[in-house]
């Protein structure tokens, strides 16, 4: 597993290097190297081949939300609302943001909004290796976390801060930077690579609510936390570091994270949704019975 980590480390490190876009299909083709090097790359086709063909047919549809005439809702009310009069993202990037430079803040949070599809991919190939039925109910609920995603951007967009702020609204607030789209051309300028696939996609603009960002990793957690604990506790600091990172980069309301575990309850089976909570009323009956709780099993 360690060797798998740094081969993985190294591949989109120098991904990265060379201004080559992280895409899912990059990414199954990575795990499919160490699938068939665990001598399992027949098993690995025959499951995430499925995957990867329904997960581009839902990239190809989201263009689709942008085409029903709704016009984007503008959820700025909500964000002062939650946040005492305040819109985050501008405050954030009033205090933090320089346009003349890259800031460690401006490349962290471009990572975490790289790894946004390629770390639930990572996960399931952990939970593939150690039980292809608990990677299905995986792969099945982050599936239908997109779809139910899917259908909120068609009927109910929502415009995302970069795209609310483009100007200035005469009331004094500053016009608001997409973060991630100025760091990526000041690095790497016109040189960033792009496959075709993409390229010839329509990507739906507004689509800030909810917030996948934080969805995806959530409900990895949930999945990991009782077969992987330690994973799943790193993937909770995971999701709190993407809450944290969407708002100031402009990529989606601060709202829409916070409520981003709501879709993971949506998109999870009951017997999963009970399953991958720890019981309380399960350790009071083991202590009251005298046995010792099991213990839960990591990936270290």
């Amino acid at each position: 597993m360690v060797g798998s980590v740094i081969y993985l480390a190294l591949i989109f490190g120098v991904m990265l290097w060379r201004g080559i876009s992280i895409e899912p299909q990059w990414v199954v083709l990575a795990l499919l190297v160490i699938a068939v090097a665990l001598g399992r790359g027949r098993s690995f086709i025959v499951d995430w081949a499925p995957f990867l063909l329904l997960f581009f047919a839902y990239e190809a549809m989201r263009g689709f939300a942008a085409k029903t005439g709704f016009a984007p809702h503008d959820l700025s009310g909500l964000e002062r609302a939650v946040f005492a009069g305040t819109l985050p993202t501008v405050t954030l990037q009033n205090a933090f943001y320089r346009s003349d430079t890259v800031s460690p803040q401006d490349l962290i949070a471009m990572f975490f909004y790289f790894m946004h599809f390629p770390l639930p991919i990572i996960v399931g190939f952990v939970f593939w290796v150690r039980s292809r039925d608990h990677y299905r109910r995986f792969i099945a609920a982050l599936l239908l976390m997109a779809m139910l995603a899917f259908i909120t951007y068609l009927f109910w967009p929502s415009a995302p801060p970069w795209y609310q702020f483009r100007v200035s609204s005469g009331g004094g607030e500053e016009v608001v930077h997409k973060i991630l789209n100025e760091t990526v051309d000041k690095l790497w300028g016109p040189n960033y690579w792009v496959s075709p696939l993409y390229t010839h996609l329509n990507p739906n603009q507004f689509a800030a609510f909810p917030s996948l960002h934080a969805a995806f990793p959530a409900l990895a957690a949930l999945y990991a936390w009782r077969r992987y604990r330690r994973l799943s506790i790193a993937l909770i600091g995971w999701t709190l570091a993407v809450a944290l990172s969407m708002s100031p980069s402009a990529s989606c309301i601060s709202a829409s994270t916070m409520s981003s575990t709501r879709w993971t309850d949506f998109s999870m089976s009951p017997r999963q949704r009970s399953s991958s909570r720890p019981s309380v009323d399960g350790e009071r009956r083991n202590l009251r019975s005298g046995r010792s709780p099991r213990p839960a099993r990591s990936c270290a």
